[in-house]
């Protein structure tokens, strides 16, 4: 199955998951740029509040296109219980590209089941699989088989 990774990440968190599937699936990989500056303390809050408002951001032209792939994984880290800004504004436009999909995000605290739903009504998709990792165990590099079980799923094995 011919896979997309595209995804989000204000911090390097989502990244760091993001890469570590690619390394064990050999698939593509994107990152979503958001043209908004979020960086620091503000842009922390800033991005919370915007995506407590369901907000959509200008992101730069992704270069591979989704519809040129049997799955796209999706990945965002939890912001106020929900998607990030870009993750949502990346799933207005490409949506119709998507033909199978899975999710995972990363989070400091709660909010896995609340932005998955969010993503799934945006997409209008059942994901194939959702993984959704707290950003502690990701920084101390324990979630490796969380990682394994969802590529697992995705599989179908």
């Amino acid at each position: 199955m011919k896979t997309l990774i595209l995804y989000y990440s204000r911090t390097g968190i989502t990244r760091k998951v993001a890469e570590t599937i690619q390394e064990k699936m050999k698939c593509d990989l994107e990152e979503i740029i958001d043209l908004k500056n979020r960086k620091g303390p503000l842009g922390f809050i800033v991005s919370g509040k915007d995506s407590v408002m369901k907000k959509l951001t200008e992101i730069k032209q992704i270069q591979k296109n989704p519809s040129d792939y049997d799955l796209v994984i999706l990945g965002t880290p939890v912001w106020a219980s929900t998607m990030s800004c870009a993750m949502r504004t990346c799933l207005r436009q490409y949506r119709d590209k998507f033909r199978n999909i899975a999710f995972f995000c990363t989070t400091g605290g709660t909010g896995i089941t609340n932005t998955f739903n969010h993503m799934e009504q945006e997409c209008g998709k059942k994901p194939l699989a959702t993984m959704g990792l707290k950003a502690s165990l990701v920084k101390k590099g324990r979630f490796m088989e969380e990682v394994s079980q969802f590529i697992r799923k995705i599989s179908g094995s």
